[in-house]
């Protein structure tokens, strides 16, 4: 999935790809988007709030999902007129070269002494007009370090000239002197990369839901209705001559039907993963339950789209789907419920489940097509010799 990063600094590039290697992104900058690029103010007081207005600026600007960060410099005991905060290399109304940032900091160091500095750090992504992401917390705030008023005699780092006056607390030794100085001196590296890790992608696939090679995270596959995969895993038992069939009860929190009665288990599939991997993940995150890819029966694929709108904000289905059955001879105690996801699961007669979904009788969002695709492998299979 392409992401557009908002910044034109090299340095910043190169430290976004070394954070997100193996992840399945391509880092876009904005020397590689055409047109000219928007001004953006940047006058808010926070990164947080600079983030933010980046991002969405770039957004209006190329249409691509994008994520700009902005940092705020802070120091120990310092007057507030000497705080550099977001307007690091802006002072008194003038933009800095690296080499006047070098000058100036070194000077407040000579002022006031070695300075005790941190950044905070902050994120924002933007994904579509009604979907973003932010992140401003202490898992991208840097460990604190000395701010001095020597500069390192080798070297001035382009992009980061702050880097060149800055000394690790502990050994003091420059950081540049330590190995992956720049890494351990922000650390911000597994806290960027853990916000990109929450992201959900998946593969997108043509109409015989084989991946195309290109991926989409899961909330532009649904606002946007591209065709992705899922597994359905019904869980079947039988008690008095009967075939029973559970249920799930999605939670009043999810992002699509809430409350509803639902598959058995059932998810999205991960990009790279395939339909059974990915069915007995489902099954053992929603319910507790181990399965082997041998007891999974295969009932068929459906095509499956529709559109709906949950909580003011569109939602385009369009998935090509696994249906599998797996018998289970379990009392509902007996599987342990991924509660974020599931409010309860119930057994039902599965004729009269049938008979319920068909006539709307209980609050639902299955598919008559596919609980007639598990009564045909019943009845293909003899289900009262199973």
């Amino acid at each position: 999935m392409k992401l557009l990063y908002g910044t034109g600094n090299p340095a910043k590039l190169k430290d976004a790809n070394k954070w997100l290697k193996g992840l399945d992104f391509e880092i876009l900058s904005l020397r590689d988007m055409k047109g000219e690029v928007p001004e953006v103010p940047e006058d808010g007081n926070t990164p947080l709030e600079n983030a933010r207005q980046k991002a969405h600026a770039y957004y209006k600007a190329y249409g691509i999902p994008v994520f700009s960060c902005d940092s705020g410099l802070y120091f120990d005991n310092v007057p507030e007129e000497d705080q550099p905060g977001v307007h690091v290399r802006t002072v008194k109304g003038k933009y800095l070269t690296d080499q006047e940032m070098q000058e100036h900091y070194a000077g407040l160091a000579v002022k006031y002494g070695n300075l005790t500095a941190r950044y905070r750090n902050a994120i924002c992504l933007v994904l579509d007009e009604n979907h973003s992401m932010e992140l401003m917390d202490d898992s991208i705030t840097s460990e604190p370090f000395l701010l001095v008023s020597k500069p390192h005699p080798h070297a001035l780092n382009k992009g980061y000239p702050l880097d060149s006056l800055s000394v690790h607390i502990e050994s003091g030794q420059y950081y540049y002197d330590m190995d992956n100085h720049q890494v351990e001196q922000l650390a911000v590296g597994n806290g960027f990369r853990k916000f990109f890790e929450k992201l959900e992608m998946f593969d997108i696939v043509d109409e015989k839901g084989e991946p195309t090679g290109e991926t989409v995270e899961r909330t532009l596959a649904h606002s946007q209705g591209i065709r992705h995969r899922t597994s359905h895993v019904w869980l079947l038992r039988k008690r008095q001559g009967r075939v029973e069939i559970l249920l799930q009860k999605r939670s009043a929190d999810k992002d699509s039907f809430p409350g509803c009665y639902d598959i058995s288990s059932a998810g999205h599939i991960p990009a790279g993963v395939d339909y059974i991997s990915s069915a007995l993940r489902e099954l053992k995150e929603e319910l507790g339950e181990e399965a082997s890819s041998e007891e999974l029966r295969c009932c068929g694929t459906r095509y499956i789209r529709y559109e709906e709108v949950f909580y003011g904000k569109p939602f385009r289905d369009n998935q090509v789907s696994k249906v599998f059955l797996l018998w289970r001879d379990k009392e509902v105690e007996e599987f342990t419920l991924q509660r974020e996801e599931i409010e309860e699961v119930k057994w039902f007669d599965f004729y009269e489940c049938m008979e319920q979904v068909k006539n709307n009788t209980i609050r639902h969002c299955i598919m008559q097509e596919e609980l007639e695709m598990i009564r045909a492998a019943l009845e293909q299979d003899s289900w009262e010799n199973v």
